[in-house]
């Protein structure tokens, strides 16, 4: 390693242009400079100018001298965790143990020993530790007189430590309004709290919300208040009037008059008190998944893995990223939560007292009155369960490299669940899985899938055979080839570019079966998002048709019900002043386009849940829970229709099936009962079950003649 290291920074000295080849000198793999400096990271030994590298004055220190000692001491200065591990060997310590060390006390919370393996094996190459027999780290001489001069960092100087190491946090208590407002939440009020934070000017840091709150004390009018905010954060009227309701709809501001606002009495009471807590306690009970962070951030720290846990576990209350960012900078400002690297978080002593006081959200849990639907304690949807338990499957069996089938059965039924038709396979030379994409009556379009496991969680491009793939390809008459697993690196990214692969890991798959719990694609659209760049767009587009139609009724019935609203125009709206209340509200804005097309389906006769004037007004005809239910009628009368086991096949104009002529091989007696498709389809149609009149025909629809027939029989 060090050989290698002092000939990739001689290579440097002479010629500092990045794109061009290298050759290992130790092992003789070639790669590019660009390749082999990636791999060193921010180590301190090389920076980058545009296209060019340059070496630093340690790397040109340690070439002169070559001494082993000073490397680690220059990487020690940059990276995490190098001295440090050093002295945590001690007399000796297994990778895993340093692993355990890394998370506990130094915030280094690795999910796997790769991390610590690396640095281990730079202290072996210089000579500072050894490997001996039972799998212990052990330092040598050398490696414990550098410990001596190396200058530590003590457990509780390194970031986000800070009160870990202090005396048991004190948790103020609520004030008798805040109390009183956290004893009236149940199951239910937590599962109607609102979906979203909404904008505020200036961001959502304690401090900007106190100065937001303060600015309309005592009280003050909606042109100043505006005027205050455009002056002092600079921002546009139009954001400081969604400010304002925003902050109304938080129950921080009131309108006490026609165009005058003030300060809540709960907002008082968290202001005049100085309990910063309290004001985390108020949004609490406001706004949906708060207080439910914490109990993500027991089980995970990165925000990307805590933001599917909350989809996970909470469904129907799905946060994005920019709402979890307003969730993170309050309870980081009020020590509920503290910072431990770049989008890592944990929870404090404090935020632990904060949790265990707090009502909180089952989770999974909906309540029967919730406009998101009934609970899923008393009327679970098997579908949903599916989802949500497979996309946990998936992320914890892709490193099971000890069990590589059980990530192959988790992504089979992954594919299935998203509504595409699955071939098994598998085993030594054959592809894993194929996949059919219904996208229209004259096309299905198969593509073969390559399923790999990796206990680093990373597969790599030696992992990868592609001339093997396209003989699977060419084999199955498959169109496009994929490749699932924990994840990727090294080359083959830029390899499976190359050869138009889609590489597909397993938080990609968890994360669709997340979101198809709120939001379901259709083969077709699946298809788009696996083979083009357009993946949150889609996923995107689809949402926002499912909040048109949430938001258009919400806003008939509203009116519906609002004295002034049907004493001015008998609670009937236009696209446009949907489209004013959509603006102005804390939810997501939206366009003229997608609010008349969810007017246009609300209005449809077989729907009938408004009705449309001649002068463009609609009026509502039944709450939105009404609403739900009557479009949950179709939907099961749709599935009830169909067979449990259907799939969709591509077309064939003529003759047995290939479903009919496998059966009749493996099963003797299916061959003397002389199975045709006429007689399948004729049979099913006098079973009153349903089937297409051309077309290769479900397995399970063949399997359930030939019982039929064989117990007629």
């Amino acid at each position: 390693m060090i050989e290698n290291l002092y000939s990739l920074l001689l290579d440097i000295n002479g010629d500092e242009v990045l794109e061009r080849p290298f050759t290992w000198p130790v092992g003789g793999v070639r790669t590019t400079i660009k390749a082999a400096v990636h791999s060193l990271g921010s180590c301190g030994l090389i920076a980058k100018k545009g296209d060019t590298l340059h070496l630093t004055n340690e790397a040109h220190i340690f070439l002169d001298l070559k001494d082993s000692n000073y490397l680690v001491a220059t990487l020690h200065a940059n990276v995490r965790f190098i001295g440090e591990m050093l002295r945590e060997i001690g007399p000796g310590k297994s990778h895993t143990d340093l692993n355990v060390t890394a998370a506990t006390s130094y915030g280094l919370k690795w999910n796997t020993l790769d991390q610590v393996r690396r640095r281990s094996s730079w202290f072996r190459a210089a000579g500072l530790a050894e490997l001996w027999s039972h799998n212990q780290v052990v330092l040598t001489d050398l490696g414990n007189s550098l410990c001596t001069k190396l200058h530590l960092a003590q457990t509780s100087e390194i970031p986000g430590f800070s009160n870990i190491y202090q005396d048991a946090p004190e948790l103020k208590p609520a004030g008798p309004l805040v109390l009183a407002e956290l004893g009236r939440h149940d199951q239910e009020t937590l599962a109607n709290r609102k979906p979203q934070w909404g904008y505020l000017a200036g961001g959502c840091s304690l401090e900007n919300i106190r100065f937001l709150t303060d600015l309309a004390s005592p009280q003050t009018t909606k042109d100043d208040y505006v005027r205050q905010c455009v002056e002092q954060l600079a921002v546009k009227e139009s954001s400081a009037e969604q400010t304002l309701w925003t902050l109304r709809a938080l129950d921080l501001l009131e309108q006490i008059g026609m165009h005058t606002f003030a300060p809540t009495a709960l907002a008082t009471e968290w202001i005049t008190s100085g309990n910063p807590v309290d004001l985390v306690r108020i949004l609490h009970v406001k706004v949906t998944l708060v207080g439910e962070i914490l109990s993500g951030l027991r089980e995970e720290t990165e925000t990307g893995a805590l933001l599917r846990w909350l989809t996970t576990n909470f469904p129907n209350h799905r946060l994005s990223r920019a709402e979890l960012t307003r969730r993170l900078a309050l309870l980081s400002d009020t020590e509920l939560i503290e910072r431990i690297g770049h989008t890592r978080y944990r929870i404090t002593p404090l935020g632990e007292l904060f949790h265990n006081s707090v009502p909180l959200l089952e989770r999974k849990g909906v309540s029967p009155s919730s406009p998101h639907g009934p609970s899923r304690d008393q009327a679970p949807d098997a579908m949903e369960d599916d989802l949500v338990v497979n996309a946990a499957e998936v992320l914890r069996s892709s490193c099971d490299s000890a069990n590589p089938r059980r990530f192959e059965d988790a992504i089979e039924a992954s594919f299935n669940l998203l509504g595409l038709e699955v071939e098994r396979h598998g085993g030594p030379g054959k592809t894993d899985l194929v996949l059919t994409f219904w996208i229209s009556p004259t096309r299905r379009c198969r593509v073969i899938v390559e399923v790999k496991t990796d206990s680093a969680g990373t597969i790599h491009e030696n992992d990868i055979k592609f001339d093997a793939l396209e003989d699977h390809r060419k084999k199955h008459e498959a169109e496009r080839v994929i490749v699932v697993g924990p994840g990727f690196g090294g080359r083959l990214p830029q390899w499976a570019k190359s050869k138009c692969i889609p590489l597909v890991s397993a938080s990609d798959i968890a994360d669709w079966l997340s979101r198809s719990v709120r939001t379901r694609l259709f083969p077709q659209e699946l298809f788009n998002l696996i083979f083009s760049d357009s993946t949150e767009s889609m996923w995107t587009a689809a949402a926002r048709s499912i909040e048109a139609i949430s938001q258009v009724s919400d806003a008939l019935w509203e009116s519906g019900n609002d004295e002034n609203d049907i004493a001015f125009n008998e609670g009937a709206l236009t696209n446009r002043d949907i489209w004013r209340m959509s603006k102005g509200s804390e939810r997501v804005p939206l366009s003229p386009d997608e609010i008349e097309n969810a007017l246009d389906l609300l209005a449809n006769p077989l729907i009938a849940a408004s009705i449309k004037a001649k002068n463009g007004e609609y009026t509502s005809t039944a709450a939105p829970q009404l609403v739900a239910a009557r479009l949950r009628t179709f939907a099961n009368i749709l599935e009830s229709d169909l067979p449990s086991a259907a799939k969709f096949s591509a077309p064939e104009s003529r003759g047995c099936s290939p479903e009919t002529e496998e059966l009749a091989a493996q099963n003797p007696t299916s061959s003397t009962l002389d199975v045709t498709p006429d007689k399948v389809r004729r049979w099913a149609k006098s079973s009153g079950r349903p089937v297409s009149s051309r077309g290769r025909l479900p397995n399970s629809l063949i399997a359930e003649y030939l019982a039929s027939v064989v117990n007629d029989g």
